[in-house]
């Protein structure tokens, strides 16, 4: 007796396993086994992964199929917000699409438009393509979910304005010096910000002649001021002055940008010459310009005393 329950547990144990075996074959062959398993049969690719913060991305997204026909195909493209990315970009417009039928072998093109905020930039975020169709002779719709990698790329635009030079004309062994307002237009700072001349023949270069303006946050003006030595022998003429901004961005990524800037050079004449002064000119200078009033005093106290001397001087001539 013993013996027998034990062949019966084994019959009965095969007989489970073998019930089991083919109820999955069954469920495969109708087509009725769960749709949402991970296998994936269609491709899926993004023209770029990178999109620009603060614009909205004209991007294309091409489904691949190397499997069979397939038929009814919907397809819905989402971008998933969380505590851990905020500020996720937006699709603008359509965001389902239907196709009929994607032969095998063949491919269909999305164009999509993507909004990123300013304040994405630096962030990576992850956007869902849900993808539903029907295969032939089977019942079910099969559902596939590709995921697909973005990065937020923030962007940097510098400018200068109100630059002047000073003086304008300038004169050749003279100092001249270039003013101007630095601006950073982008949505990320601007690392390790240099201002500088281009080096030439035409201008010496000193200590004065390029400004570490460290980091430049986006809509924060800061001025600068370079100088240099006009060269001796440069001739009379209109000449040009590259100011160069280099820096670098949030991904160690290093720009440089070139600024041009027009000015005048001019010998000195005699009369915009400063002629060389006597030791009487400097008295006289220094006097009137530290001592007016004591000289003035003094004048007229002399010149009271003169009269006065005068006057006394008439009725004793008479007698």
């Amino acid at each position: 007796m013993v013996k027998l329950k034990k062949l019966l547990n084994r019959f009965n144990k095969k007989c489970l396993k073998a019930l089991i075996l083919l109820i999955s074959v069954a469920l495969l062959a109708y087509g009725i086994y769960p749709s949402h398993a991970q296998v994936t049969h269609l491709k899926v690719e993004a023209s770029t992964t990178l999109l620009k913060a603060g614009f909205i991305n004209n991007i294309t997204l091409t489904i691949f199929n190397d499997f069979e026909n397939v038929y009814e195909l919907y397809a819905s493209l989402s971008f998933p917000s969380s505590i851990q990315t905020p500020n996720a970009p937006t699709v603008l417009g359509a965001s389902y699409w239907k196709f009929e039928k994607i032969a095998r072998n063949s491919k269909v093109e999305i164009p999509v438009a993507i909004f990123v905020p300013d304040n994405a930039a630096g962030n990576a975020y992850t956007a869902n393509l849900a993808l539903t169709y029907k295969r032939l002779g089977y019942i079910s719709t099969y559902t596939e979910i590709h995921s697909l990698g973005f990065y937020a790329k923030g962007w940097i635009d510098i400018i200068l304005y109100d630059l002047t030079v000073d003086p304008n004309p300038a004169y050749p062994g003279h100092t001249i010096s270039f003013t101007a307002n630095i601006l950073n237009k982008g949505n990320v700072p601007a690392m390790f910000t240099n201002v500088s001349i281009l080096k030439n023949d035409l201008l010496l270069f000193n200590s004065e002649s390029s400004s570490y303006l460290g980091q430049l946050d986006p809509s924060s003006p800061a001025p600068f001021t370079l100088e240099a030595v006009v060269n001796r022998t440069v001739k009379e003429g209109n000449y040009t002055a590259i100011i160069i901004v280099s820096y670098e961005d949030n991904e160690h990524e290093l720009h440089m940008v070139y600024y041009k800037t027009q000015f005048e050079i001019i010998k000195l004449t005699g009369e915009t010459q400063a002629k060389p002064k006597s030791v009487i000119s400097y008295v006289a200078d220094y006097l009137f310009s530290k001592w007016f009033l004591i000289v003035l005093v003094a004048g007229l106290i002399l010149s009271i005393g003169y009269a006065v001397f005068k006057f006394k001087r008439k009725p004793s001539e008479g007698t």
